[in-house]
């Protein structure tokens, strides 16, 4: 009793922000319920279904647009609207979850104050306030990176139970690749970097050791989905069958293009877009899926060698995209990116400063720090090589907040507590 109650006194800024945040997606979660499937719900309800049914794709149309992992989630809730208000507060505990996590990690390396702000940063984060009632993955998403954040970081400075937090961590990168399965190359990433570190980093070998088993644990969870799309596409190490579809609008560079992607529909039916891009699609749409994936791939990489340059614009504008959410091509801007400018870009400075001071003081930094931040670099760099969205970009805000508290707040009290 007396651990418990030290532990709640400890804890009871991080429980109270927890316990705001449930409140806070549960009130959306049921103001905001519709009997209609929005935005991608449709299509997570679509392999719920299929799993009840002992299948995820059909032979005749394997397509991989995402992983297992959040239509798992959503199989009990499959029953029809009254049971969807129940699958989307459960986004309520995910959320709550996530900024308990980021309180608990960024405490640990930057102290309360940090913590909090990291946690409300992430509970309040605009786009996650906007979209987060929602059938969508985001909020697991958020909740499984947050754990293997906090798990990793303890397994790779524990001196004992290290098996354990191994496990964790390993168990949610796993499922976080399942649910979001861009991952799965963030992954592989880090993996090669821990093996090109290891020579020449003889300190940092123990959690390299420690990591490397990490990254291989969460990749033999996710074995079954890639044994099942090699086995349905022939592909080795299929993650996903709709990187094509993302390259071609990526290298698109018609007039008053930026790289910007559409959907199927408006691609079909927006008037600006259709006229450039209507009938490739109608005759694309009708090819099986890996026949598909090769022709928008064709394209994409003809569009490239026809004129570099603009894809590069392109590609300019894509990191525009991903943090604030535009410019976008053929429509016109909401009021919506002012306030992701004012969080994301308030955030991304700091991150900045963070680095340069980090670089200059590198050996404050804990490696499972720097191996987070790397692991975040690779997840951002390789979003946006093609059409990115805030709601990507969202994913690695409690990331970047570790990363950044822990430096400011190990380096610039250094180096102002020095003559």
């Amino acid at each position: 009793m007396p651990q418990l109650v030290s532990f709640l006194r400890q804890h009871r800024v991080g429980l109270l922000i927890a316990a705001v945040t449930l409140v806070i997606y549960a009130v959306l979660s049921v103001l905001r319920h519709s009997v209609e499937l929005i935005w991608d719900e449709g299509r997570y309800h679509d392999y719920a279904k299929n799993l009840l049914q002992g299948f995820y794709v059909t032979d005749d149309n394997p397509d991989f647009v995402n992983g297992p992992g959040y239509p798992v989630v959503l199989m009990p809730f499959m029953s029809g609207p009254p049971a969807w208000l129940w699958a989307r507060v459960l986004n309520a505990f995910f959320m709550a979850g996530a900024a308990w996590f980021v309180w608990l990690t960024v405490r640990h390396y930057a102290g309360g104050v940090w913590a909090a702000a990291g946690a409300l940063m992430t509970a309040l984060h605009p786009t996650l306030i906007w979209m987060g009632f929602s059938m969508m993955t985001e909020p697991l998403a958020l909740l499984c990176l947050t754990a293997f954040v906090w798990f990793c970081c303890a397994a790779l400075r524990a001196e004992r139970h290290v098996w354990g937090w191994i496990v964790g961590a390993a168990f949610c990168l796993g499922w976080l690749t399942l649910t979001r399965v861009f991952f799965g190359h963030v992954m592989m990433a880090t993996g090669c970097l821990c093996v090109l570190l290891f020579p020449f980093l003889k300190t940092w070998r123990p959690a390299l050791r420690r990591m490397l088993l990490i990254l291989a644990g969460a990749f033999l969870l996710c074995l079954p989905y890639l044994a099942y799309t090699w086995q349905k596409t022939g592909d080795v190490l299929c993650w996903s069958t709709n990187s094509g579809e993302l390259l071609y609008w990526m290298a698109s560079h018609h007039e008053g293009e930026n790289g910007h992607w559409f959907s199927t529909q408006d691609a079909q039916e927006l008037p600006e877009v259709a006229a450039k891009h209507a009938d490739f699609y109608a005759k694309t749409l009708k090819l099986p899926v890996l026949e598909r994936e090769a022709a928008f791939k064709a394209v994409a990489g003809q569009s490239f060698k026809a004129d570099p340059k603009s894809v590069t614009y392109n590609w300019l504008c894509n990191l525009s995209r991903l943090a604030f959410g535009f410019p976008r091509s053929h429509l016109v801007e909401e009021l919506r990116p002012v306030v992701l400018i004012a969080f994301n870009g308030t955030l991304i400075l700091l991150t900045v400063l963070a680095a340069a001071v980090a670089a200059w003081r590198w050996q404050t930094l804990p490696v499972e720090i720097w191996l987070l931040m790397a692991f975040a670099a690779f997840y951002l760099g390789g979003s946006s090589l093609a059409p990115a969205l805030p709601r990507y970009f969202v994913l690695m805000v409690p990331v970047l907040f570790l990363g950044t508290a822990a430096s400011l707040r190990r380096n610039v009290r250094v180096s102002l507590s020095q003559p």
